[in-house]
């Protein structure tokens, strides 16, 4: 059997970045830059005031206190968006409002709690050294700096410096957009008695929410039944609108040979075992230059296998350079045994105190018993035939 690793860099070496495309800056949240970003101009475009006050020459402002107040004329009020009129002299000020333009002459803005005025006139009675609670050109960027390099991850605050770069769109890599199939006769659609010896179709609807939520498209491609016809328009139809599929169940020993067979006739298709638990059996390969991840029919298996496997390559496929989500070290809050040949990702309840990690299972960890996921906000890993006590430390890392 393949381990984790030695899969999962198997997968990873035949994944390509898809093309990119321009979007609007509000399109772009999640996505990855591919163009580095310039400044095109000043921001901010010119010295402005940090806050409400009165633009002032600091000059004015030595040994200004309590005791020794200065008494200055108001010559010009400015409010944010409109262009200052006057020239300040030493003895006058201007009523500023924040982000308003600083008028020529003044080069420091003492904050209106510490002011009176009265008419014409303000008493200031603290003083402010020159460059005081003023926000100066190109304090944030100046025309020519690159902002962004290409490869980055856009968040909100992305989007707003676009928006102050005056950028409505911007070149990103595309998000892939990955179709979903479940197979298999037993499967029930929702809404529809339950008959004997049938189960509902949970995986389909959990993979399509991690697709989402690794910032990629689904496309809900319902059931494939056992037929092999059937089966196979299925996937192709799949395949044609979308950048990658995803297929859950018959990839195990014994089960019905119709998806093994039809995913072989798509493409170049490898049925691996890998040395985890769950989640051994698996199938992944290349059709039409478009990835296929053949899933488990467990639920918690389908989630664990995406988790670790189909969730980095859909994000190489986006342009991500993290693809995996970080690990720690977290300790034990129960004695943990893995008696078997494979390394267990073990459902786990992960908290933190006083600066440590600690875990404890949720339970019975059997590959159908989804609700030890849905009690799980991570998983601890623990090494084929270990037995580690409460206590000692091991692997760890949160789930979305």
């Amino acid at each position: 059997m393949l381990t984790v690793e030695e899969a999962r860099q198997r997968m990873l070496d035949t994944i390509t970045v898809l093309p990119t495309e321009a979007v609007g800056i509000l399109d772009s949240l999640g996505m990855v830059l591919a163009e580095d970003v310039y400044a095109c101009e000043n921001i901010p475009p010119f010295h402005n005031s940090a806050m409400d006050g009165f633009a002032v020459v600091a000059a004015d402002m030595v040994d200004v206190s309590k005791a020794r107040p200065v008494r200055l004329s108001i010559v010009e009020t400015i409010q944010a968006g409109y262009a200052p009129t006057a020239n300040i002299q030493r003895g006058n000020a201007a009523r500023i409002m924040t982000g308003a333009m600083m008028p020529e002459g003044a080069d420091a803005v003492v904050m209106k709690e510490v002011t009176e005025s009265e008419g014409e006139q303000v008493t200031i009675f603290e003083g402010v050294d020159p460059d005081e609670n003023v926000r100066f050109t190109g304090e944030s960027v100046k025309q020519g700096d690159l902002v962004m390099s290409q490869g980055k991850l856009i968040r909100p605050q992305e989007i707003a410096m676009f928006a102050s770069l005056n950028r409505s769109e911007v070149e990103v890599y595309r998000r892939p957009k990955v179709a979903v199939v479940s197979t298999g006769d037993e499967l029930t659609p929702l809404g529809e008695p339950l008959a004997a010896g049938k189960i509902r179709d949970s995986n389909r609807y959990g993979i399509c929410a991690q697709i989402e939520e690794a910032g990629c498209y689904p496309i809900d491609m319902g059931i494939a039944r056992d037929d092999e016809a059937e089966t196979e328009h299925k996937f192709r139809k799949a395949l044609e609108g979308a950048d990658a599929l995803i297929t859950s169940g018959g990839v195990s020993v014994g089960e019905f040979d119709v998806v093994k067979t039809v995913l072989s006739k798509l493409g170049e298709i490898n049925f691996w075992r890998v040395a985890m638990k769950p989640g051994k059996p698996q199938a992944y390969g290349i059709a039409d230059g478009k990835p296929i991840f053949g899933l488990p029919g467990n639920p918690v298996s389908s989630l664990v296998v995406f988790e670790l496997f189909v969730r980095p390559a859909l994000l190489k496929m986006g342009g991500h350079s993290e693809l995996l989500r970080p690990t720690f070290k977290a300790v034990l809050e129960e004695d943990v045994s893995n008696r078997d040949g494979r390394v267990s990702f073990m459902r786990s309840v992960i908290t933190s105190r006083d600066g440590k990690y600690y875990a404890k299972t949720t339970g019975p960890q059997g590959s159908g018993i989804l609700h030890s996921l849905v009690l799980a906000n991570g998983f601890i890993v623990i090494p084929a035939g270990a037995t580690i006590a409460a206590g000692e430390t091991v692997e760890a890392q949160l789930m979305g």
